[in-house]
């Protein structure tokens, strides 16, 4: 079996975590906006929905975010404070658990594809 390399603790890899989220915050009606940009905003809600117990404010954040992507046309100004709550609270939190996290969200996507 091959073994994971994580980050240091306390040193997350912002091209996995919060980079794709931030880039597609800043393409929110942009016409280069794309499937691609609201799957990352989606992808970092659902990330943190699986770190978090139901309640918790992230998890509320989250559920917040899901919801203010579910529209055709996104408001900008509502889903900004959200995308940077989250960003800012995965900065925090431990690579082995926002990499498992990813993992689990990645499986579960490819078992819905089957």
């Amino acid at each position: 079996m091959k073994r994971k390399r994580l980050l240091p603790l306390g040193i997350k890899d912002p091209i996995k975590t919060e980079l794709p989220a931030l880039v597609a915050l800043e393409a929110i009606g942009k016409p280069w906006f794309n499937e691609t940009h609201h799957s990352d905003l989606l992808a970092i809600a659902l990330v943190s929905q699986i770190l978090t117990g139901q309640g918790s404010y992230i998890h509320t954040i989250a559920d917040e975010l899901i919801s203010a992507l579910q529209v055709p046309e996104l408001n900008i100004d509502e889903i900004r404070p959200l995308v940077i709550d989250i960003s800012a609270w995965l900065q925090v939190q431990e690579n082995g658990r926002v990499d498992t996290a990813i993992t689990t969200l990645l499986k579960s996507q490819r078992r819905a594809a089957d």
